[in-house]
């Protein structure tokens, strides 16, 4: 379609005004009934677009964290795609390429500009297959084109009306992506032990850790002042919740149990600290269990890139969060010094599930 139906365009339009903070009851009344009405929507529908549109504003129970990323949209792109890697760097390059019009509209912030472009020349770079990840990203036919204009189109929400918030969601966008396409290769390593093919994949994994620390170098643009003018919007929309990271997490560690405390807060998060997860079986405990000295070697570099990353997020907590208490209830930033360095765990057989996941 060249166009969103005038009723979505509606609904974009509603929720882009000064931010979904400034929705009023009777709005959110109209979201949520819209929401419940298109919930057997057809595949490729304008009621399918509805309700994806709407979803944030469902009566059913979902953490504010879901509700104000709108994953489910990146969950709906990628389902079905025959190419999970090229799927999800199409959509991280998506994001970013909206995320660059609109500072680019806004004319305020040339460092950040330069900081976008590097890490979209970047990621054209990344390993796929056989060859540099740029022909995936540049040879897209008309559905996929269409797929990810939704994609875009349904997840440009800021809570507030500041300028800034723009650059934090697609950071948070890019990097729930980035934590499962670390998930997704790390099963397909873990997948390829006792092959040839283990070595190569495991190199390509460790290109796509250090993703995450990229994305942080775009996001400290944002000033301390900046981020918390818009953070008081966000409520309780705290990173903590995010399932694909703690996936991620099992997916390369297995499970430590230092975490349980927080994440059986949240029911979503849970059957993360229970069995069959309980036991994941983990790339760390795959590449211990081979013998394979290259495999561990390579198993140390990834691991490094992954402690750089663990650090530079605690050091934003540091700069951003201060004393302030995380959004998720946790010490904020003293709750990530606890996990930089990370403890061996007991593992299990458990393989880690490979969907993008959301709730």
């Amino acid at each position: 379609m060249a166009l969103f139906p005038e009723s979505c365009t509606r609904i974009i339009d509603l929720q882009s005004g000064k931010g979904r903070w400034a929705l009023t009851e009777t709005d959110r009344a109209e979201l949520a009934a819209v929401h419940a009405r298109t919930r057997a929507a057809a595949p490729g529908t304008e009621e399918e677009l509805l309700h994806l549109l709407t979803r944030p504003f469902a009566t059913e129970d979902i953490p504010e964290y879901f509700r104000y990323t709108s994953l489910h949209v990146l969950a709906w792109y990628l389902a079905g795609a025959p190419d999970q890697v090229a799927a999800t760097l199409r959509a991280m390059d998506a994001a970013l390429a909206d995320l660059t019009a609109v500072e680019h509209a806004a004319g305020e912030d040339e460092e950040r500009l330069r900081r976008l472009a590097a890490l979209r020349a970047h990621l054209r770079t990344l390993p796929h297959a056989d060859g540099p990840a740029a022909p995936v990203l540049d040879t897209v036919d008309a559905a996929q084109r269409e797929r990810l204009r939704i994609l875009v189109a349904c997840t440009g929400f800021p809570m507030s009306d500041r300028h800034d918030e723009h650059v934090f969601l697609r950071a948070v966008h890019v990097c729930e992506l980035a934590y499962y396409l670390i998930r997704h290769q790390a099963g397909a390593v873990v997948a390829a032990v006792g092959t040839p093919a283990a070595s190569t994949l495991l190199a390509r994994l460790t290109r796509y850790a250090d993703l995450p620390n990229r994305v942080f170098h775009v996001l400290r643009t944002l000033t301390p002042e900046s981020f918390m003018s818009f953070r008081e919007a966000t409520g309780y929309a705290s990173a903590v919740q995010s399932l694909n990271y703690h996936l991620m997490e099992l997916a390369l560690y297995g499970h430590d149990p230092r975490k349980d405390r927080v994440l059986t807060r949240y029911p979503h998060l849970r059957p993360l600290t229970e069995p069959p997860l309980r036991g994941a079986y983990s790339l760390r405990q795959a590449v211990a269990e081979s013998g394979d000295p290259g495999l561990a070697g390579a198993w140390q570099e990834l691991a490094r890139n992954l402690l750089t990353w663990r650090g530079r997020h605690y050091g934003f907590g540091r700069r951003y969060l201060a004393d302030i208490q995380g959004s998720g209830g946790t010490e904020g930033a003293e709750y990530l010094k606890g996990f930089v360095v990370k403890r061996a765990a007991a593992g299990g057989r458990t393989p880690v599930p490979v969907h993008f996941a959301y709730r």
